[in-house]
């Protein structure tokens, strides 16, 4: 893979964790009639990248800035409606600047756009609190769809720029003990093709202290399901040896790249991550609850190594 084509592959890099981060949820919901009124702000930076099973650093910071409103409404104890949209800023760059200004990469300007929207129902399956089990957890299971934003996705966006749907599979539970419980998610998503279906995943153990303040440690990652490999199609044998040049139809153009452009583009490349995170929160005496949370990615394959800072105020309303 040339040096260039490497450049463009980082550009091609959707990020997607910062979509997992805004629209989070998790098993324990609102009940009958209750309102969760979310507004969730994430700020991420990156100067590096993995490609494919390679890591490549350059030279300027892509900052990415985004804000959402996720609401969620109890119909009824355990059949919760939810919807989440927001808008996000992709930061000015220019990623290779470099040997006194001989070989350089166009400055890419602000960019902004709404953020992809999710709907969804979720249902609770087992609720912890409800049950004479110490034992059980609580179990929600959640079917939605994704309306794509309205940001432009290339050269790179604030998402995989696809409508789609998902599957998701939560679970928490309390310990009753020591402050200790657990939370998890299981997911899968489908998209528009070209772009590749995904599972998503999530794990943490958290830790109260006092009853009021909350410590969670914990993963998030995604594991990409087919989708290109490389920054390049061509770069997979036999399709690298194609020249199908056409000097009678079409002068200078080669056919393969004109089909790899439209066929084959940057938004259908595989993309896995896996993120580390830690998270602090606090209740305050009227049930609103405050998070402040970091993650930074430590493996990956086609995406940018981010790391993430994000405030998000969950408040309840009984209506």
């Amino acid at each position: 893979m040339t040096f260039m084509k490497q450049i463009k592959l980082i550009l091609y890099i959707a990020l997607l964790t910062i979509s997992s981060a805004v629209s989070a949820q998790q098993a324990w919901s609102p009940y009958e009639r209750q309102l969760w009124v979310r507004p969730v702000f994430v700020h991420s930076e990156y100067n590096s990248a993995y490609l494919a099973n390679n890591h490549s650093s350059y030279d300027d910071n892509v900052r990415i800035t985004a804000g959402s409103l996720v609401l969620e409404y109890g119909i009824t104890d355990r059949l919760t409606f939810d919807l989440s949209s927001g808008f996000g800023k992709l930061g000015r760059h220019r990623i290779l600047d470099r040997y006194y200004g001989l070989q350089q990469t166009p400055e890419s300007p602000d960019k902004y756009g709404v953020l992809d929207t999710r709907v969804g129902l979720r249902y609770k399956i087992i609720d912890e609190f409800d049950s004479k089990y110490a034992w059980m957890p609580t179990i929600s299971l959640r079917a939605g769809g994704i309306k794509k934003g309205d940001y432009d996705r290339n050269p790179q966006s604030l998402g995989d720029g696809a409508n789609g749907g998902e599957v998701n599979l939560y679970f928490a539970k309390d310990f009753n003990f020591y402050g200790l419980g657990t939370l998890g998610e299981l997911s899968y998503r489908r998209r528009e093709k070209p772009v590749p279906d995904d599972i998503l995943y999530y794990g943490a153990f958290y830790k109260k202290i006092f009853e009021v303040v909350f410590l969670t440690i914990g993963g998030r990652g995604q594991i990409g399901q087919g989708g290109y490999a490389f920054a390049d199609p061509r770069q997979e044998p036999p399709n690298n040896y194609l020249n199908l040049k056409t000097a009678d139809l079409i002068p200078g153009v080669n056919l393969y790249d004109y089909w790899v452009a439209n066929e084959r583009p940057a938004w259908g490349r595989r993309e896995n991550f896996h993120n580390l995170e830690i998270g602090l929160g606090f209740t305050d005496n009227y049930g609103n609850f405050y998070n402040l949370f970091y993650s930074d990615t430590y493996s990956g394959y086609n995406t940018a190594k981010l790391k993430t800072v994000g405030f998000a105020v969950n408040l309840p309303f009984n209506l």
